[in-house]
């Protein structure tokens, strides 16, 4: 039940009093009677005036009102809370992702390094290769000049000689015709000493033919133009060609045309 309403009136004749609004309801509409009297247990002094039911409820909206803000506070506290720890999550995962994609990346470029330092080696083991090729290609080369030099000066020392030898041969032609013309002449009591002819170079192959090829690098003439096949093919195969005068190795072989 809702508690009364006590209203002050103010008589002309008395004091402060407070009258219940249930004894006003009580009374007949004709009128206002007061009965100062019989009514004396519902008048309070004014100097304990109870605290308003306004007061209470106001008093309690506050209490809701900070009780509503803090468990908004503290919803909203939870939610940031959490939201923190989603985007936390969500940076770990794509850090972890990150550092996958840098690893195979970093393997990617160790195996494309590995594989240029790999060919790198091989190109400059084949250029060290060409180089000691070109080298002893150059060797050779300046080899076969200087025995093609001294082939040239030899031949142009026979070719001088063989020309000396038939001037010479040409200055004493009177001579010989001279003995010629003696000849027909046959004295018993002449005794004549015959010598034997210079030896020719025989090729030391057949034994047969003159010698007419040069052998590298001994410069050996001691082979024939038909036996000189069979020692190109030995020098060209696996085998190792050696000169039948020195048994040195052989590398090449010159033909010569002597006059």
């Amino acid at each position: 039940m809702a508690p009364a309403r006590m209203f002050p009136l103010q008589p002309q004749a008395q004091g402060h009093k407070v009258v219940s609004l249930a004894q006003l309801q009580k009374r007949p509409a004709t009128g206002l009677r007061l009965d100062f009297g019989e009514g004396s247990e519902h008048v309070s002094s004014t100097s304990s005036t109870p605290a308003l039911p306004s007061d209470e409820l106001a008093a309690q909206c506050g209490q809701y009102k900070n009780d509503m803000a803090q468990l908004f506070q503290d919803h909203a506290e939870r939610l940031r809370r959490a939201l923190a720890e989603v985007r936390r999550r969500h940076y770990r995962s794509l850090l972890g992702a990150a550092e996958v994609a840098a690893a195979r990346r970093i393997r990617e470029k160790e195996a494309d390094v590995s594989k240029a330092a790999r060919r790198g080696a091989e190109l400059e083991e084949r250029v060290a290769l060409l180089r000691a090729e070109a080298a002893s290609w150059q060797a050779k080369a300046l080899a076969d000049q200087s025995t093609a030099a001294a082939l040239h000066a030899q031949l142009q020392q026979a070719a001088a000689a063989a020309q000396a030898r038939g001037k010479a041969a040409e200055d004493n032609a009177p001579g010989a015709a001279a003995e010629d013309a003696e000849s027909g002449f046959v004295d018993p009591d002449r005794v004549v000493e015959v010598t034997a002819p210079p030896p020719c170079r025989t090729c030391r192959t057949c034994r047969l033919r003159p010698s007419s090829v040069v052998l590298l690098p001994c410069r050996h003439l001691c082979v024939c133009d038909a036996c000189e096949p069979a020692v190109s093919t030995t020098i060209t195969g696996t085998a190792v060609a050696v000169c039948p005068a020195c048994r040195g190795a052989v590398t090449g072989t010159v033909q010569v045309f002597l006059s």
